[in-house]
């Protein structure tokens, strides 16, 4: 028997279907009574393709009615399989990368193939270090209990220690590490890679410290004694400092020059460079102003000054680009008018609920409401109230700027009725529910009166749910009181896009770093080393106009951001927790949240990990160039077998199309997730206020557009866009594949099924031994 089990074992290609038969048995896999969970006996070495065989997935998690029973599971762990195939063929990317792709990292190769390393090494010590525990716990009988443990976590076939595998055992224990483990798993460590990793940068060197170096160069190539030997061996104990001096008097980036001398140079060469920089009248110890990289041949990834933060990462802008145009994230600030005394939301609202007996209520929010709409200033006085925490004019106003993001998704930090009114506002075109906001005739400004007596939340009115203006803010009633919302920088999101074509973050232009990377390098370095009231001054309080200035920081950082309201949620972000900020909010931490490795598939918010991986790699192939499907660039990393039995290829045929059908259904119900949420929240707001049983109609005014239902995921797509990108465009359609193959897919395994069946009859008959 122990033949037919190491045969079983073999994970390069299904053999035949007398030995798939054993995973017919009842008694396949004991602690699975289910038969849902995934072998993971997938790879010919820690370091290999990944090779799934029928008797490895499709044999155990047969359904007779439509394939596997637990589909979720099942093309969860396949894509996990994908992830450690992609990482452990690192050595192999560079012929399936295309460097040129907006979304791609400098050299990411390398970075792959060098955090793989550091993985297996580290799943390594894992393994040594439990070990050592079982040789400290269990003595002499360590080693037996060991494979005692191999054979009940690992083996879902092999009975008993005797007939184990042990080589294979503890090669799935190391793979199962990789897959799963909390803290060294594949999928974790290429989304640290993709996702946790900002710009690489360069390390720098303050002028003070190059005025020092100067000074003590100037000293070796005039003393009296000096030669071109003792001057060339100072050089070469640090040959980055004559590229460092001249630098340091260069304002225009563009201008700086690597590292050109190298330690094999003669000594009459490197002294003669030596005496160029210190003879040049431009080089002198009073020009060295500036901050210089300590060389531009090539970047560094530790950045300990932290002069890049917030400088992201070609890799991390194709997240940001996802989420932003599935989630469609808008930045969300308040001002909340209280009902007056004797006024209340459950009886109904007019303009009496917000005015008080000696008539100041009233006066005092139409100077609120007023100054609310006023931009003579641009965003100076509401920007003012969120950063003090009051409004001007009425005290007992609640004002807040909100530390999340308003999503599609998000039905936690925000009402439904505050997401209600402002999609509708944002998506709803010609088909808005609100109303232009109503003005005073005299005042030429909202007042109470010219507000409340045009909305309504009593159905069956002809009075609109909100007011809103082109300013981004909407104005509503709930039981809080007056809504005065704002979609802060609304002006951009609502900007029509001329140029939506992606720009990439440049690595090296041959021997140095590219010059437009360098410049914002050095932009960042600059910001950062503001204090806080400066960055805020710089990114927040100065003029819109002043922003859009050639050269400001507003402008400069993140300048690859292409989408004109994302590049504004971006930089915005790095204000978070300053004092004097207007806002709060962190987009990259959301977009981290979303894709982060979650414990459960079933976790709505953080479902994207599952895919990302495929997502991003498929995205930046070279394969897209030739326009090659998914199907078949998945196919670089994941091999399903091939047979000489015309039934067991069928058998393989149809796991390969469940599994590609699965994925992709997988990525379309992502793409629409949010929206699909948004939907359901929507309905669910609307049916609890349809379901009060209040005669009177109020307050049962609701908004159910049915633009909701399918068509918010076009609007969505074209108001929040993504940046083209011109080496993928084509690829879109070799994703699809009609229901009907999928049903086809389905009923086939019926004949599957019934073959299995068959051949393990055979197999208990004794045709296999």
């Amino acid at each position: 028997m122990k033949k037919l089990l190491t045969l079983l074992g073999s994970v390069s290609l299904v053999a035949t279907t007398a030995q798939m038969a054993v995973a017919c048995s009842t008694n396949y896999d004991k602690k699975d009574k289910d038969g849902n969970s995934i072998l993971i006996q997938f790879l010919q070495s820690i370091n290999g393709k990944a090779q799934i065989s029928t008797n490895d997935i499709l044999v155990k998690l047969i359904n007779a009615e439509n394939g596997p029973k637990n589909k979720e599971k099942l093309t969860l762990d396949l894509l996990k399989m994908i992830n450690l195939s992609i990482l452990a063929n690192s050595d192999k990317n560079t012929d399936l990368i295309n460097d040129k792709n907006i979304y791609t990292n400098y050299d990411l190769s390398t970075i792959l193939k060098d955090r793989w390393s550091a993985l297996n090494d580290a799943v390594d010590r894992q393994i040594s270090s439990e070990k050592d525990k079982y040789k400290k716990d269990k003595g002499k009988k360590w080693e037996k209990e060991w494979n005692k443990m191999l054979v009940n976590k690992y083996s879902v076939y092999q009975d008993d220690v005797k007939s184990m595998d042990k080589d294979f055992l503890e090669n799935k224990y190391k793979s199962d590490i990789l897959l799963s483990d909390a803290n060294n798993n594949a999928s974790k460590t290429l989304l640290d890679i993709l996702i946790n990793t900002d710009q690489m940068g360069v390390t720098w060197i303050s002028s003070n410290d190059i005025v020092k170096k100067y000074s003590s160069l100037e000293r070796i190539v005039k003393a009296t004694d000096a030669n071109d030997s003792s001057i060339a061996n100072y050089l070469r104990t640090d040959l980055d400092q004559l590229s460092q001096i001249k630098n340091s008097v260069e304002k225009d980036t563009n201008n700086w020059e690597q590292t050109k001398i190298n330690s094999s140079m003669s000594d009459k060469e490197l002294a003669d460079k030596a005496r160029e920089v210190i003879n040049d009248t431009n080089i002198t110890r009073e020009k060295i102003q500036y901050d210089a990289p300590v060389n531009l041949n090539n970047f560094t990834v530790s950045d300990t000054n932290s002069s890049r933060a917030g400088f992201l990462s070609n890799s991390q802008r194709f997240f940001l680009d996802k989420w932003y145009n599935t989630q469609a994230p808008l930045a969300i600030s308040e001002v909340v008018i209280p009902f007056s005394e004797g006024g209340t939301f459950d009886k109904g609202f007019t303009k009496n609920s917000f005015m008080s007996k000696d008539k100041q209520d009233e006066s005092k929010t139409n100077n609120l409401l007023k100054a609310a709409v006023d931009t003579t200033y641009g965003d100076a006085s509401w920007n003012r109230w969120m950063i003090a925490g009051k409004a001007d004019y009425r005290e007992d106003a609640t004002v807040k700027h909100y530390d999340k993001l308003m999503t599609l998704s998000n039905s936690t930090d925000f009402t439904q009725d505050m997401r209600t009114v402002v999609y509708d506002y944002v998506l709803g075109g010609n088909e808005k529910n609100g109303i232009a906001l109503p003005l005073d005739e005299t005042t030429k400004a909202p007042t109470v009166e010219s507000l409340i007596d045009k909305i309504s939340r009593k159905k069956g009115t002809e009075k609109n749910f909100y007011a809103y203006n082109d300013k981004g803010q909407v104005f509503y009633v709930d039981a809080s009181g007056l809504h005065i919302v704002k979609i802060d920088r609304y002006d951009l999101l609502n900007k029509t896009a001329t140029d939506k074509k992606g720009i990439k973050q440049e690595g090296l232009d041959g021997t140095k770093i590219n010059s437009n990377t360098t410049n914002e390098l050095n932009t960042f370095k600059n910001f950062n080393k503001l204090k806080p009231e400066q960055k805020v001054e710089e990114l927040q309080n100065i003029s819109n106009a002043e922003k859009e200035k050639e050269g400001s920081y507003y402008r400069s950082l993140n300048s690859t951001v292409k989408n004109d309201y994302l590049h504004y949620l971006v930089n915005t972000s790095m204000l978070k927790g300053l004092s004097g900020s207007a806002s709060s909010f962190d987009i990259m931490t959301e977009v981290k949240k979303w894709a982060q490795v979650s414990s459960t598939a079933s976790d709505s918010s953080s479902t994207y990990w599952m895919t990302c991986v495929l997502d991003y790699f498929f995205e930046i192939s070279i394969g897209t160039e030739k326009n090659l499907s998914q199907e078949q660039f998945i196919q670089n990393y994941v091999e399903f077998g091939k047979s000489d039995n015309s039934t067991t290829q069928e058998t393989i045929d149809k796991t390969k199309d469940w599994f590609d059908s699965q994925v992709r259904t997988k990525q379309s119900w992502i793409g629409q997730s949010s929206s699909r949420a948004f939907y359901s929240a929507n309905n669910k707001w609307a049916d609890e206020i349809e379901a009060k049983t209040d005669a009177s109609n109020y307050p049962k005014k609701t908004i159910k557009n049915t633009w909701y239902d399918g068509e918010i995921v076009t609007k969505v797509d074209e108001k929040f866009w993504k940046p083209t990108n011109d080496v993928t465009v084509s690829k879109a359609k070799s994703n699809k594949k009609t229901s009907e193959t999928n049903q086809q897919i389905s009923r086939n395994y019926n004949l599957v099924y019934t073959n299995i069946e068959n051949s393990y009859a055979f197999y208990k008959n004794g045709g296999a031994k």
